[in-house]
């Protein structure tokens, strides 16, 4: 193992999106030792998608085998282009209850291959500011 055993290291599946980079990395690095980084489109994506999952199961692994990884932070955020938007969808509720399904049906995915980590799930609402945006992860149930 090339990591210190005694850090609680987290693997965190993140959305590409430029907005979250690089406060949500340093938002989940304040909570936890480290993190590795799984960053593709639409974060969890491709873990609910049966096509593409053992890619993602095979990240979390890695992180367990290389670094000891202690627990998967999973993440959705508003706005994904992944989903279409937040255009694509009727209402804030609606889109976050999509959210909220997508990353409980993750969580599931996860812990039904790896029952002895921890699994944390986040919806990160982005806000515009001063030309920039601000993101911040609310923690769901």
């Amino acid at each position: 193992m090339s990591s210190d055993p005694d850090k609680k290291i987290w693997l965190l599946f993140n959305c590409l999106d430029w907005r979250l980079h690089p406060q949500v990395e340093n938002y989940f690095l304040e909570r936890h030792d480290g993190c590795d980084l799984c960053v593709t489109a639409g974060s969890l994506k491709g873990l609910i998608e049966e096509e593409t999952r053992g890619y993602f199961l095979e990240q979390i692994e890695i992180s367990k085998k290389l670094h000891n990884c202690q627990g998967v932070i999973l993440t959705m955020h508003m706005d994904c282009g992944a989903y279409g938007g937040s255009k694509n969808f009727e209402s804030k509720a609606a889109e976050t209850t999509h959210y909220e399904n997508i990353l409980g049906e993750a969580k599931k995915i996860v812990l039904a291959a790896f029952p002895d980590l921890a699994v944390e799930k986040y919806i990160i609402e982005l806000e515009s500011s001063d030309g920039g945006w601000l993101s911040k992860p609310v923690i769901v149930g």
